[in-house]
């Protein structure tokens, strides 16, 4: 008898871990993700969203409306449409005011039949700077963080000259790009720091 339960027993636990574990590759849903929020420059707040979709394969789709909106304000708010596979990190942002205090702005979505919500505020434990973006998106390993790695800033690109150009089909077209960066972190291989800083030049 106790042979016997015991083996049910493991099998009822082996069951429930496999369960556990199993993933997807289509008919799941789109969970609404709250990353955190930045302060910009004039005292507004930029809050910042992802996804989870929990399909390994499935790219799903959710027009705005009831079933994917921000609120309050206006439905859409830059939220995507199409949701590609797996984690999505930081996909969008929506600027509030500095006024904006304790107040929340719910992402509704409903994929596959289900709703789900992310309450995004400006809670002090979800404020987010360049080093938790970078850590979050895995271009940080365990223990590389440094100084110079927390003061680094993403590099602008700005395209040069008119706001709108006229093309034709099959003519070229000159586009000019300037690119500025705060070369940090320090780059360590001689020659790559010359050849990247000839191609800014």
């Amino acid at each position: 008898m106790k042979r016997s339960f015991l083996a049910a027993l493991i099998l009822l636990l082996s069951n429930q871990s496999l369960g556990a574990q199993l993933s997807y590759t289509k008919g799941q849903n789109v969970s609404p993700g709250y990353e955190g929020w930045e302060q910009n420059e004039d005292g507004s707040f930029n809050l910042l969203f992802g996804y989870m979709n929990r399909n390994w394969l499935e790219e799903v789709d959710a027009p705005i409306g009831p079933g994917n909106m921000l609120s309050p304000g206006p439905a859409d708010q830059g939220q995507p449409t199409h949701f590609l596979p797996r984690r999505n990190r930081f996909i969008f942002k929506v600027r509030v005011p500095a006024d904006w205090g304790d107040k929340e702005m719910v992402w509704t979505l409903t994929t596959h039949g289900r709703t789900e919500y992310a309450y995004a505020s400006l809670r002090t434990d979800y404020k987010v700077d360049n080093m938790v973006i970078s850590s979050e998106t895995g271009a940080l390993g365990a223990g590389s963080s440094s100084p110079e790695s927390r003061m680094n800033v993403p590099p602008v690109v700005r395209i040069v000259g008119d706001r709108e150009l006229t093309a034709r089909v099959g003519q070229p077209l000159t586009l000019v790009a300037e690119v500025t960066d705060d070369d940090l972190p320090r780059c360590s291989n001689a020659s790559r720091c010359a050849a990247a800083r000839a191609a800014r030049a």
